[in-house]
């Protein structure tokens, strides 16, 4: 088991990429922290993954919550956190002239504020060595038409990795981002897209299907484990081709 006495952190781990990946850690030996806004799916989503898992409510743009979740953490299983996953996020369409400068930085404050809370809460209850992910996306290296906060806020996630990595990499700890392109999740239900721009967006993709949430979280296994042990500061896509093939 690649994972065999660790213990990991996912933050926005109810539902999509962030459960799938908390199944495949806990399948692979972890012992696993899953967090999000909402209760009653915190609670479902615990229940699947069994009783390696602690489900803590809490905002992962909030330092006060962040702060409960990793003593929360430390106490439940006291030892310290092998792996971080920093997934909460959001998605909006903001087209610039019907968005406001707030809703533009809701976007922000969840998306880059929340990853930034999340690393910086977690630093004195991390293990020597250890792997932190950000959960960026392919649009951090795209311009997309109404999601400009949204693509903003990724490729500012994809920095912070890389900054993190340099700052953390003599302690031991790995940064890596992870750029997953559609996927098969919840987080379309909130993009109010019709099922034709959906099906759009499926055939430009080489491969010609979206990624399930399994697909993105095996990568994520490789970058939590010893396997990647040698890899910082790093982008990896995991996109069925979008990044690197041209569809024409």
């Amino acid at each position: 088991m690649l994972l065999k006495d660790t213990l990991a952190v996912v933050t926005g781990g109810s539902s999509g990429i962030g459960l799938a990946a908390a199944e495949r850690f806990v399948s692979e030996g972890a012992r696993v922290v899953i967090s999000g806004r909402d209760a009653e799916k915190l609670r479902r989503a615990a229940e699947k993954l069994g009783e390696n898992a602690l489900p803590v409510v809490a905002n992962a743009a909030s330092t006060n919550d962040m702060k409960r979740l990793y003593e929360h953490a430390a106490d439940h299983f006291q030892c310290k956190v092998n792996v971080l996953v920093a997934n909460a996020g959001i998605s909006r369409q903001t087209p610039v002239r019907d968005t406001s400068l707030e809703q533009f930085s809701d976007v922000f404050d969840t998306n880059v504020g929340g990853v930034y809370v999340t690393v910086r809460e977690a630093l004195p209850y991390l293990a020597r060595p250890a792997s932190i992910i950000l959960v960026a996306s392919l649009a951090a290296g795209q311009g997309t038409k109404n999601f400009s906060a949204y693509c903003a806020s990724k490729a500012a996630v994809v920095s912070l990795a890389k900054s993190f990595a340099a700052e953390f990499v003599e302690s031991g700890i790995r940064v890596n981002s992870i750029s997953p392109g559609v996927a098969n999740t919840p987080i379309f239900d909130s993009l109010g897209m019709s099922e034709a721009q959906l099906l759009d967006w499926s055939n430009v993709i080489p491969m010609k299907r979206p990624a399930e949430p399994a697909e993105i979280a095996a990568a994520m296994l490789f970058l939590a484990s010893d396997a990647s042990r040698y890899m910082t500061g790093a982008d990896l896509a995991v996109d069925g081709g979008m990044s690197g093939i041209s569809p024409f």
